[in-house]
């Protein structure tokens, strides 16, 4: 029978439609799925769900990190945790400042925007939202 906990690393594997992002021996993952932080160890059961724009982190053999995704599903297996995120970028590089700045932006446009300026609504909503996460992160691991 196999062994449950945190001592036993599984594969965490993080991909976006671009390319392979990660994929490494973790032994815990924190992940935003769409009702909220869900973790995972080796040996969960399996589980599909939708992910959330939020932090991902993890414990691994070789490293610990946060991530920011946005968009996608998790597939989570005994043995195995599969994320396919439409966007991840590493919580270093991101600079807050900047994305201040493009909510900023985002709202200045959108004074003026029209219905049919969806593309300034999704700026902003996602400026706003990313902003949000950034400020408030609460972590657990």
């Amino acid at each position: 029978m196999e062994e449950k906990g945190s001592s036993n690393p599984f594969i965490l594997e993080v991909v976006t439609p671009y390319k392979k992002y990660l994929e490494e021996e973790v032994y815990v993952v924190l992940l935003p799925a769409a009702k909220g932080y869900l973790s995972a160890m080796k040996g969960h059961l399996p589980l599909i769900s939708s992910i959330k724009p939020g932090i991902l982190e993890f414990i691994g053999k070789k490293r610990n990190l946060s991530l920011f995704v946005e968009g996608g599903f998790v597939q989570i297996l005994p043995q195995k945790v599969t994320l396919l995120a439409e966007r991840v970028e590493s919580i270093e590089e991101l600079d807050i400042d900047k994305v201040r700045s493009l909510k900023a932006d985002a709202e200045e446009k959108l004074k003026t925007a029209t219905d049919k300026d969806k593309d300034i609504f999704i700026k902003y909503e996602e400026a706003a939202s990313k902003l949000y996460i950034l400020e408030k992160r609460h972590f657990v691991l």
